[in-house]
Order: C-alpha cells, then sequence, then structure tokens
C-alpha cells in the first residue's frame, strides 16, 4: 500500500488489514468459497502453508519479493559455484573473501527476514529494513565488480522495485535517490581516481571520465524510468486494492444486513460460509464450519442432492436447541469468480411466527362465522327456553307419579345445561370489553389457586402455586384473567376426573420482557390431531361439554393482549401457557410472600 496514501476512514475497511471481529465461519462468501490450497504457493514455499493462511496482501507482496531476492541469490550461488569448479585462479580470491561471504549473508537474512514476516506488526519499518539491506548489497556488489562499468548495475533497479513491491510511493522515491546518491557518488569518486573499484579481486580498469559519465547518466536514467513506472504502477495497485476492499466490504455487509439465512455448502455438503441471519436461527457456532450439512439441517439431506435451482419450499426443521421451526427453503448452484461450480447456496427464513400469525386468522375467521351463527341461534332458543324451562317449574309444584317426576326433571336439568350453553354462546359472541389496568399477575394465581381448593367439588385435586415471588406487573383485566384461569383449572380437574395433581406456575421471561402463566396437570393429555382444534367453538372432548370454554379463554387472553401456547404428551398430561407483556418501565417487582 502507498504509505503516503491517508488512513482509511471508518466507513471504508482497508482491506490489507484483517478485521479480528469476523470468524471464520461468517467471512466472506468469496473467501469461504476458496480454501486453503492444496499445493504450496511460492509465498509458502518461504513461510510455510500454515503461515501464509494469515498473510494479508501486503505480506504477501513482501513474500513474492523475498522469493524473488531469493531466486537471484541462487542464480549467483550457481555462478560461483561453476566458477569455483572451473578452478579460475582469479575468482578463488573472491571465493574466500567477498562471493561467498555476500551470498552467505544474503540466505542468511532472507531466512530471518522470512520467519520474521508472519509475526511483524510495523510493515512500514520492516519493507524500510529489507529496501535498506538490498541496497547496500547492490552497493557492494556493484562496487566489487567494477564500480561504474559493472555488470551488476542492475541490481539498484532491482532495489528501486523491491521498495516499490514492498512500500509505497514515498519507500520507492527514496530508495531510489539513495540509488542515485551512491551509485552517483562512487562513479564520481572513480571517474577522479579517488577511489578504486575492484573487479574479481583485481583492480578495475581505469576508464576515461567522459566514459564514466556516460555509463552513469544511462544508470541514473534508467533509475529515474523504472522510479516513475514504479510509483505509478504502485499508485494504480493502492487504488485497485481500496476498490476491491471496498466492494468486498460492501459485499459483505450486504450478506451481514439479511434478514435471510444463507448457507454456502461445498461439493461434498460441507458448510462453507453463513451469515448472521443464519447464525441466529439455526443457533450456529463456529464449530460447525465444515461440518455436513445433513448433520445440520437433516430434513433438507433430499434437496442437497442436486445442483440444479430449485423452486421455494418449505420445511420442518429442529434445531439443536429442541424448538421447531418452519422454514422456507430455496436451493441454487454456487459458482466461484471463474464461473466453475463449487457447491450450493441456500437461502431460507424463519416463517414460524408468519405460519403462526395466518392460523391465527384462519382461527379468528371461523370464531367470526361461528360468532355471528352463534348470537342468530342464541338469540332464537333465549325466548323458547325461558318458556320451557318456567313451564317446567310450574309443574314441579303439582303432585305428579314418580314416573311424571323423573320425567320432569329430566327436562329442568337439560332446560339448565342448555342455557348455560345460551349464556356461553352470548358471552362468546358479545365479549365485555376488556377493563385492563396494571395488576400483579402473582396475586390473581394465587386469589384464584385459594377460592378453586375451597370448591367442595375440587376436594380431589392437589393444586400447588409455584414460580417466581417478585414478577413484573402486567396491564390487563383482573377479572377475565380470574376467569380464564378459573376455566383452565376446572379443564384439568375434569380431565383427571376430580383427582391428581395440578401445577399453577407464574415467572418472569426477563429475555422476552414478558410475564407467563401455566396451567399444568398429569391427565390423559390430547392426541395431536385435535390440538388445531382445542380452541375452536362447538368442539369438546368431554361427554357434557359445551366446547365453548376453551374458546372464550383463547379471546380473553387475545383481548388483553396476551398469548396463548398448549402443549401435550399424550399420557403425560397437558400445559396451557399464556405470556403477557410485562409493564414497561414499571417499578421494581413486589415480592409476595410464597403460597402453595
Amino acid at each position: 500500500m502507498d504509505t503516503d496514501s491517508p488512513p482509511p476512514s471508518p466507513s471504508r475497511p482497508d482491506p490489507s488489514r484483517p478485521d479480528p471481529s469476523r470468524s471464520d465461519p461468517s467471512r466472506s462468501l468469496v473467501d469461504a468459497a476458496h480454501p486453503e490450497p492444496k499445493s504450496a504457493g511460492p509465498e509458502s514455499v518461504l513461510l510455510g502453508g500454515a503461515a501464509t493462511a494469515t498473510l494479508d496482501p501486503r505480506r504477501r507482496r513482501i513474500s513474492y519479493f523475498m522469493l524473488v531476492r531469493l531466486v537471484m541469490l541462487a542464480l549467483f550461488t550457481a555462478v560461483a559455484t561453476f566458477l569455483a569448479w572451473q578452478r579460475d585462479e582469479d575468482f578463488d580470491v573472491v571465493t574466500h573473501r567477498f562471493v561467498w561471504g555476500t551470498l552467505v549473508v544474503g540466505y542468511v537474512l532472507t531466512i530471518v527476514f522470512a520467519r520474521w514476516l508472519p509475526r511483524v506488526r510495523d510493515l512500514d519499518r520492516f519493507a524500510w529494513l529489507q529496501t535498506t539491506t538490498d541496497i547496500l548489497l547492490a552497493a557492494v556488489v556493484v562496487q566489487m565488480s567494477g564500480g561504474a562499468d559493472s555488470g551488476f548495475v542492475s541490481l539498484y533497479l532491482i532495489a528501486v522495485l523491491g521498495a516499490s513491491t514492498m512500500g509505497g510511493t514515498r519507500q520507492t522515491w527514496a530508495a531510489a535517490g539513495a540509488c542515485a546518491l551512491i551509485y552517483g557518488t562512487t562513479s564520481l569518486l572513480q571517474g577522479t581516481g579517488t577511489i578504486e573499484p575492484q573487479s574479481l579481486g583485481h583492480s578495475a580498469p581505469l576508464l576515461d571520465p567522459i566514459d564514466v559519465a556516460t555509463s552513469s547518466a544511462r544508470t541514473l536514467a534508467a533509475l529515474l524510468g523504472v522510479t516513475v513506472l514504479s510509483s505509478f504502477l504502485n499508485k494504480q495497485l493502492a487504488s485497485s486494492t481500496l476498490q476491491v476492499g471496498d466492494l468486498r466490504a460492501m459485499n459483505e455487509n450486504i450478506l451481514r444486513s439479511l434478514t435471510s439465512g444463507l448457507i454456502g455448502v461445498d461439493d461434498e455438503a460441507r458448510v462453507i460460509y453463513w451469515n448472521p441471519a443464519a447464525e441466529a436461527i439455526l443457533g450456529l457456532r463456529d464449530d460447525d464450519r465444515l461440518r455436513p450439512m445433513t448433520a445440520l439441517m437433516p430434513e433438507a439431506a433430499p434437496l442437497l442432492q442436486t445442483n440444479e435451482v430449485l423452486a421455494r419450499t418449505e420445511l420442518e426443521v429442529r434445531t439443536r436447541a429442541g424448538s421447531s421451526l418452519h422454514l422456507g427453503l430455496g436451493f441454487g448452484p454456487l459458482h466461484d469468480g471463474r464461473g466453475q461450480l463449487i457447491g450450493q447456496l441456500i437461502s431460507f427464513q424463519d416463517l414460524t411466527r408468519i405460519r403462526e400469525l395466518a392460523e391465527q386468522v384462519r382461527r379468528n375467521e371461523r370464531l367470526a362465522a361461528v360468532g355471528s351463527l352463534a348470537a342468530s341461534v342464541a338469540h332464537e332458543i333465549r325466548n323458547p327456553l325461558a318458556a320451557i324451562s318456567g313451564s317446567a317449574d310450574l309443574l314441579a309444584t303439582a303432585s305428579l307419579g314418580d314416573e311424571d317426576t323423573r320425567l320432569l326433571s329430566i327436562i329442568r336439568r337439560e332446560s339448565k345445561r342448555l342455557s348455560a350453553l345460551v349464556t356461553d354462546m352470548l358471552a362468546f359472541t358479545r365479549p365485555r370489553p376488556p377493563n385492563r389496568g396494571r395488576v400483579a399477575l402473582r396475586r390473581v394465581a394465587q386469589e384464584t389457586a385459594e377460592h378453586f381448593k375451597a370448591d367442595p367439588a375440587n376436594a380431589g385435586m392437589q393444586l400447588e402455586l409455584r414460580g417466581d415471588d417478585a414478577i413484573p406487573d402486567v396491564e390487563v383485566d383482573a377479572a377475565q384473567l380470574t376467569q380464564v384461569l378459573w376455566n383452565l383449572l376446572r379443564n384439568a380437574a375434569e380431565a383427571m376426573d376430580g383427582r391428581g395433581p395440578m401445577l399453577l406456575e407464574v415467572r418472569s421471561r426477563p429475555e422476552d420482557r414478558e410475564v407467563e402463566v401455566a396451567v399444568i396437570d398429569h391427565g390423559p393429555g390430547i392426541p395431536e390431531d385435535r390440538r388445531d382444534r382445542i380452541f375452536d367453538p362447538f368442539f369438546t372432548t368431554k361427554e357434557r361439554g359445551t366446547g365453548f370454554g376453551l374458546a372464550i379463554v383463547y379471546r380473553i387472553v387475545q383481548d388483553n393482549g396476551g398469548a396463548i401456547e398448549l402443549s401435550s404428551i399424550p399420557g403425560h398430561g397437558t400445559s396451557f401457557r399464556l405470556r403477557f407483556p410485562a409493564i414497561e418501565g414499571a417499578d421494581e417487582p413486589r415480592a409476595l410472600p410464597p403460597h402453595s
């Protein structure tokens, strides 16, 4: 990167610096689609595959230039070995005093720099140190191989290219200035006869000052050209890198901002990427990376067998937390930047809440239709029923035979039952608007439990009140809430034939800012095929039930801003859980004495 360029703003992250806040599983989809290569690259020759996996672009450029330096050292080693093998008398002196020493220094420095690179923090200083080393080695080699007329003056150009590769514009021009100063000074001193360059251990032939000036001018012009070109290419590289970084960051932000879950799998159906929405929906963890998708979502296994684009489908899946989710999924092929197929991309949304709302709308529509019908029926029944009941009461005052008395008792009993049905129908079709106020749910539950246990009809029930002693208040109609709890307790008692333990539980749900009250019995439970209709009017599992008790409970809970949830295990019991929002900004909950 160009060291003269201003630091990136927070909205434009520096692409050359890794983001420690990003975990591997939710990294860029482009990176996830290209895992570590199986074959070692050039930089892994120097640093090892494990080290290069963490290299950012600038570190990678530095490692590439160190590879160039290593190749040049190998070429010099081959030349030196060939000359030594030829037993050149002139070369023997250089072999022991200069060539091998320079090669050893070059190798040692390259190894030290390579081992240091993965751990270095100040890349600017590290690049300056390497550039200084390259310039000094180039100056020694040029001076010992002929000075101004050396065949290795191109080493200065390579040092400048190295400065451009490892640093920025300022470092490139500084390196070019240092090379020009050193080469110009030594050439000037050589031209005036002040210093005498060496050539393979012997004094180099004296050059005419004009030849020295010509060689110097040619070399300095080459330095200038290389510097200008390197600076231009360096700026272009920095600009391109920044643009790529911006596009990469924008792509990453788009994926992170999606409310839909995205999961990328490779050609072996192993998870290589997910976005935060997928992590939140499925409860994914860092160690799920490279796990088979069939282990995370076994219900989707049949759909992973094809790489074709599939129409949207819906699945019921179970998370590792045990919750059941209704997901809408879409599958499509995943390609890399070269258009090669590398796996599949799975997009999905959590439709659980939407499905619940849709079911609630359908239930409300049914309730509205039934309510309209019930209001008409109740109106038509009430008047004849009153006449029948009144007539039966008058007949009861007369002297009747045993058979007539028995038949009259049946009429009166059934009339009362029909009157209760009409009353429930009217309560359902014309409910009283709730008079909502601040209510301590624990106190209402406690009072209802005491009244329930005081009823002689419930003498065989063991009711326990359990839960938090201090919970937030809720805003509901206290009388309607008492009616709801009484209906649920009565249903639970009837489900257990008037005998057995029941639990009335009240607790706070701070994570959802809600308060929950539950009625739990240990009866026979409700079969799964009946649960969807349990809150419908006229639906009952009791022999003499009216089918309006739970329908009224459901409407009251809805009118008071709450929600009701049914959970039942056949043979083990049933629980009805009511949830109401806690009052926003409520005072500290008031503790009540424990009761059971």
